[in-house]
């Protein structure tokens, strides 16, 4: 025996790894069972940062040691929290002796290895959470055969693979299911809309595929749901209209198609709405509209076409609107007007026309992307630029229009101003001095214009800037010897 193992350690280690597990399940529970298991599950793993140091094997109770609760009365582990504790090895047999424990969190480490079943088969487990290590392997039926007590799951952010088993549906009393950003496939096992406690779903970034298949009208208590960045085909569900409660449906990143079903028109609780990067064709509904509680919405990298709904406007809560990358023609709606609360506009890669509406420039936008559109009108219009407006805009992309005229000296009143972008257009004039004054700017690009005159000095005061693009214009002069003082550009 090698001298650093204890007697008492080894006699436990002999008795985990030989005796029959009748013999060890006849021994009466005492407090040393939570000692000995706990150093058993330590001697699995490496320590690098010493967090471990206070488990002590000859301690009588491990409730005084880092990382752990106890019931105050029969002083039996019930908690487990080793987040970010940089652990490696294997999670091994030991933590299986804690028989009380409620709550298990071995989240943000490195642990590697595959997960035994009996993880779930801790009588008392309410919380599982092996988030963010470096986990693999097949998850196995077995796992889920007996996790009646479990009510939240999270393997998130490993490396398991395979099937997601279809017996997930064994833990009737399960709330919250994070497999996300892990490599499962195969189809969603379609046994979770039986888990009618279900409150958060979260299947996202994996390599699941085919159709979503009928019954999520079941999960009335559901909250969340996150199918995105998978391989997910066909058309959305008509039932996710009856999830009433469902605050965030994210289905972005998957090849959905089809036209919106009309039942999601009773979402009125929902706030966040994420159909990204999905193949969605047809009018954006007018109904749109009736979705009040929304405060983000991102229909964008779709195929939607025709006009934007002047229903937009009753939107009252949204702060992220997201239409770009399709088929949208027509003007921006006025009635965007009213939605006040509004930070960030992406119209972006349409084929929408018309001037740039004046409320823009009265509200508490921080990012306006408006690019690749026939967007026109002039830019030296002192209105339009002023220094009490847009007072927050922190991204100002106008670039691929048709604006013309010049750069109106207000633009330096732009005070939060980090990024702007002018670039194709057919802007006239010199660079105005006031451009200096943006000291927060670090992308500057007025390129493919006709702007004419020299480089304004004072864009040397720009000591943030890491990107100025002034190519295919009509300037001259000299480069000012000032552009030495943006010390971070990279791109000249």
């Amino acid at each position: 025996m090698p001298a650093y193992i204890s007697m008492r350690r080894f006699l436990w280690l002999f008795t985990l790894a030989v005796l029959t597990p009748i013999y060890v399940r006849s021994l009466n529970p005492s407090l040393n069972d939570d000692v000995l298991g706990l150093i058993v599950f330590k001697a699995d793993i490496r320590d690098p940062k010493g967090k471990l140091a206070t488990w002590n094997e000859d301690d009588d109770s491990p409730c005084g040691w880092v990382g752990l609760k106890c019931n105050p009365r029969s002083k039996r582990v019930t908690e487990l929290n080793l987040d970010g504790f940089s652990l490696s090895g294997r999670i091994g047999r030991g933590l299986f002796q804690l028989e009380f424990l409620r709550k298990l969190s071995l989240a943000r480490n490195n642990l590697t290895g595959t997960i035994s079943p009996n993880i779930a088969r801790i009588d008392n487990l309410r919380v599982l959470d092996l988030s963010e290590n470096s986990l693999s392997g097949v998850i196995s039926e077995d796992f889920f055969r007996q996790c009646g007590s479990l009510r939240v799951l999270s393997l998130a952010s490993n490396k398991f693979s395979g099937k997601i088993p279809e017996n997930l549906s064994s833990c009737s009393t399960i709330a919250s299911i994070n497999l996300s950003s892990n490599q499962f496939s195969g189809s969603f096992p379609s046994g979770i809309w039986s888990l009618n406690g279900l409150r958060s779903l979260d299947l996202s970034d994996n390599l699941l595929e085919g159709e979503v298949p009928k019954g999520v009208e079941g999960l009335n208590n559901l909250r969340a749901i996150n199918l995105g960045k998978n391989q997910f085909s066909g058309r959305i569900p008509d039932g996710i209209g009856s999830c009433l409660l469902a605050r965030s449906i994210d289905l972005s990143e998957n090849s959905f198609s089809g036209s919106l079903p009309e039942t999601m028109q009773q979402l009125s609780l929902c706030n966040n709405l994420n159909l990204r990067g999905n193949s969605f064709t047809g009018n954006v509904p007018n109904w749109i509209g009736e979705l009040k509680s929304l405060e983000s919405l991102d229909l964008s990298a779709n195929k939607f076409s025709g006009l934007v709904p002047s229903s937009l406007g009753n939107l009252q809560s949204l702060k992220v609107l997201n239409f770009s990358a399709n088929d949208l023609t027509g003007s921006l709606p006025q009635s965007l007007a009213f939605c006040t609360s509004l930070m960030s506009l992406d119209f972006s890669q349409n084929s929408m026309t018309g001037d740039l509406p004046s409320w823009i420039f009265n509200s508490s936008l921080q990012v306006v992307s408006l690019t690749g559109k026939e967007m026109s009108g002039s830019m030296n219009t002192p209105t339009l630029l002023t220094t009490t407006a847009l007072q927050f805009l922190q991204v100002l992309d106008l670039s691929h229009n048709s604006f013309s005229g010049k750069i109106a000296s207000t633009i330096g009143g732009l005070s939060s101003l980090k990024a702007l972008n002018l670039s194709n257009n057919s802007l006239v004039g010199p660079i105005p001095v006031t451009v200096g004054e943006l000291k927060f700017l670090d992308n500057l690009d007025l390129s493919q214009n006709q702007l004419n005159g020299t480089i304004p000095v004072e864009v040397g005061g720009l000591v943030s800037l890491k990107e100025l693009r002034l190519e295919k214009n009509k300037l001259s002069g000299k480069i000012p010897t000032s552009i030495e003082n943006c010390s971070s550009l990279t791109t000249l």
